[in-house]
């Protein structure tokens, strides 16, 4: 089981890497940590670990950091797939 900061750290490396001359705000400032987090409570570990995976490959495919709207999709094609129920409160239902 990777921890979410294990995860926050992966998704700065890759983004290190692929965005050579990245600009504007860093990973910390993006959502990814309460995404992460709120993926956890709805699906384990597993969909923590996809829902990562999904961040880096966008950053790897876009050369961008994926905005909150961008990763809650993400998170509901995982949910959906799944078979998650995204509680109406939940980060993914806004």
């Amino acid at each position: 089981m990777a921890s979410v900061r294990h995860h926050l750290d992966a998704i700065a490396e890759t983004a290190d890497e692929a965005l050579s001359e990245r600009s504007g705000s860093a990973v910390e400032d993006h959502e990814y940590r309460e995404a992460l987090e709120s993926i956890r409570k709805l699906g384990g570990e597993s969909a923590v670990d996809r829902l990562a995976d999904d961040i880096e490959r966008s950053i790897r495919q876009t050369e961008t950091l994926p905005q909150a709207q961008s990763v809650r999709s993400l998170g509901r094609d995982i949910c959906d797939e799944e078979g998650y129920e995204i509680p109406a409160d939940s980060w993914f239902a806004r």
